[in-house]
């Protein structure tokens, strides 16, 4: 079992160091842009910086190996207000069988009335909204003590006008616990075959991820803090990097912020969060440079 998770981990890293090293010839040759608006306020508020996050039902999204540590059913829903009235809406669910844990999620992207014209006039011919829809089911296990590994598909659609397209996407991660302060997670994201909108095919937007959360064990005012820390690399781009920090006050208030280097529109991002019992509620802002415009991000979570 130990040479299995040596060898995934391995696997993994290698992938993500190959995958870093595209070059940016293939910038503009991917679609489904939508896949990488992160999701959830939580992961948001910490700058993104979520794939060696543990035990959080929002890992269906950045690293399905996180599910491995969810106990009794978890659900969330996030409600994304994106710039130009872009919006997206993301369920998920993540619950054990056995020594297993699967995750479930569906997200609904909306850009909201497009403009037909044939010729600069002052009012479109018509207007129609496009959509995006990701299904996804995920897999999550703990193969020892130390070592978590995930997969999951996605079933992908997309609509412009009267345009369709279909598709497959496959997730992979691996987390490994260090000590009970660190852990480290490693996960390739929307890998799969090209899709085909029209007569023009395009590449999934995949995009490799390296990441560390380290937990203090100290109390501080009566908290903890988690400081995370991401090294991504999109298809279609160059080498990114996300640092969030995380104040949790008596398990009941969280405080959030984070930085994403290597964005032109974006950097700094803000968030709290507040749970009560069984239930919880997180809120994000990011900011957007170039008079994009602010966004804002609400989840709602239930633990049973």
């Amino acid at each position: 079992m130990k040479k299995t998770a040596a060898f995934s981990i391995l696997f993994l890293l290698i992938a993500s160091h190959c995958l870093a090293g595209e070059v940016s010839e293939k910038a503009g040759n991917s679609g489904l842009s939508f896949l990488e608006i992160g999701m959830g306020a939580r992961p948001a508020g910490m700058g993104e910086a979520f794939s060696a996050m543990s035990a959080d039902v929002n890992c269906v999204y950045w690293n399905p190996a996180g599910l491995a540590g969810i106990d009794g059913l978890n659900l969330t829903f996030t409600h994304n207000q994106w710039f130009q009235q872009i919006s997206s809406d993301y369920l998920a669910a993540a619950f054990p069988v056995r020594r297993n844990r699967i995750g479930i999620s569906l997200t609904i992207n909306r850009v909201p009335e497009i403009e037909i014209r044939e010729m600069p006039t002052s009012e479109p011919i018509s207007l129609f909204d496009a959509e995006d829809v990701a299904l996804v089911l995920a897999y999550a296990r703990n193969l020892y003590s130390k070592m978590d590994f995930g997969v999951s598909i996605k079933g992908l659609y997309e609509k412009i006008f009267v345009d369709e397209a279909f598709g497959l996407g496959f997730d992979i991660g691996a987390l490994y616990f260090v000590n009970n302060k660190l852990q480290l997670g490693c996960a390739v994201l929307s890998i799969g075959p090209k899709m085909k909108f029209e007569a023009e095919e395009f590449c999934l937007p995949l995009v490799s991820k390296l990441g560390m959360i380290y937990k203090t064990s100290e109390n501080y005012l009566d908290g903890d803090i988690m400081l995370g820390l991401d090294l991504v690399k999109p298809r279609d781009d160059g080498l990114k990097m996300h640092w969030g920090a995380e104040y949790i006050y008596r398990k009941s208030l969280s405080l959030r912020t984070g930085y994403q280097f290597g964005y032109d529109e974006k950097n700094i991002s803000f968030g709290f969060g507040i749970r009560y019992g069984k239930y919880g509620m997180d809120y994000a802002f990011v900011p957007f440079g170039s008079s994009l415009g602010d966004v804002h991000r609400i989840s709602l979570e239930l633990k049973i």
